[in-house]
């Protein structure tokens, strides 16, 4: 079975209700698809769908952590992601333009691949920045030289004089 097989909606022979797919994502569901930005991971996806006569909206909803580096210490850390969004699929005679939330489909089409909704979905709830709160937690994966070096190397009252400076800036009404 390929890959993409799994996470295919049946359009034709799906009944009018709701029924729920989950799916264990891992490396190799974003190697598959050729996604460098997700490695390592644990991601639970699970897609409430719900047929009605016309359209089907897809719920999507994932939880799970992923593995990078630290963008402070550098040093591999798990983070975790969650996330979760709607899609509306329209049943319609010949092709439109897509919406941000609502997807046309022919009516004609047998099956729906739900991977690239899946991989958006979870690529957008990546954190921009990738910080471990080593703070709280003793045994923390951080590099402590790293960090002791960021605290003494980070300017302390730059930012304020800055904000202090634009208070003073006047502008014309």
């Amino acid at each position: 079975m390929k890959v993409r097989d799994q996470y295919t909606l049946p359009l034709k022979s799906i009944q009018e209700g709701t029924r729920i797919y989950e799916f264990e994502l891992t490396k190799d569901f974003f190697q598959s698809i050729d996604n460098q930005l997700i490695g390592e991971c644990s991601i639970q996806q699970q897609v409430l769908v719900e047929k009605r006569s016309e359209l089907i909206i897809l719920h999507f909803s994932h939880s799970g952590f992923m593995q990078t580096a630290c963008d402070r210490c550098l040093e591999p850390i798990q983070i975790p992601i969650s996330g979760s969004r709607q899609f509306i699929l329209k049943f319609v005679e010949e092709e439109q333009e897509e919406d941000e939330d609502v997807i046309y489909v022919l009516r004609d089409e047998d099956k729906f691949d739900m991977v690239p909704l899946i991989n958006e979905i979870i690529t957008l709830s990546v954190p921009l920045i990738k910080v471990y709160d080593c703070e709280e937690e003793e045994n923390a994966p951080c590099n402590q030289d790293v960090l002791k070096y960021l605290d003494r190397v980070k300017p302390k009252d730059q930012e304020s004089q800055i904000w202090d400076q634009l208070k003073n800036l006047k502008l014309e009404d």
